[in-house]
């Protein structure tokens, strides 16, 4: 059975952040490949003003790919339209590909709001959860949560042990040094040749 990684986002921008998650949960859990996908609108939160639009988003999250080994970029969220479900996608997912495990791989943030998702002990069922903290601090919290999600929903979670990488897409969109340090180059010129996030050429 094929073990494939799902890294979801609005990717707005994609950053070092999201390759680091998933490389490191590549390396972690011995995946076959990762699949990122771009939300469509996302759920839990609005995009701000000034956001990329969704072809745009798309195409850096194309970019940024080039940087994981066996990465692809699926549009299937792009394509169905509405809201973006974590539940709908893996339904879908599972119901074309039977015979291949997934693994959706998460940030603090997200493991620490998973209860509030929609049909979350759905999420669980369908895949398991591969966790990278995004600060150190975080982890007696994450501990927390899996405690319990094991617990309600006999959720199947890895802890995937590697260094904390500290960043966010909102922090970078408020700087345009942060954003050339922690954006790989080739998303970083996408950003600049059509001027988003505020950046002049």
């Amino acid at each position: 059975m094929r073990k494939i990684g799902i890294l979801g986002g609005t990717f707005n921008p994609p950053h070092n952040g999201h390759i680091h998650a998933a490389r490191q949960a590549q390396l972690a859990l011995g995946l076959d490949g990762i699949v990122l996908m771009p939300d469509n609108i996302p759920p839990h939160k609005v995009l701000p003003d000034g956001s990329a639009n969704t072809q745009q988003r798309l195409e850096m999250t194309r970019l940024a790919a080039q940087e994981i080994p066996g990465a692809e970029v699926s549009d299937l969220e792009l394509r169905r339209g509405g809201r973006s479900y974590t539940v709908d996608t893996l339904t879908e997912l599972t119901r074309q590909n039977p015979d291949t495990e997934y693994h959706f791989i998460m940030g603090t943030d997200m493991v620490l709001t998973l209860d509030k998702w929609y049909r979350p002990e759905e999420i669980c069922r369908l895949c398991a959860l591969a966790i990278v903290a995004r600060d150190e601090r975080d982890r007696a919290a994450i501990a927390e949560a899996v405690r319990k999600y094991r617990a309600d929903w006999d959720a199947r979670i890895a802890l995937v042990d590697c260094p904390a990488l500290p960043m966010s897409s909102t922090a970078l969109r408020g700087s345009k040094d942060a954003m050339a340090a922690m954006v790989p180059e080739p998303v970083l010129a996408y950003i600049r040749e059509h001027r988003l996030y505020g950046w002049n050429k």
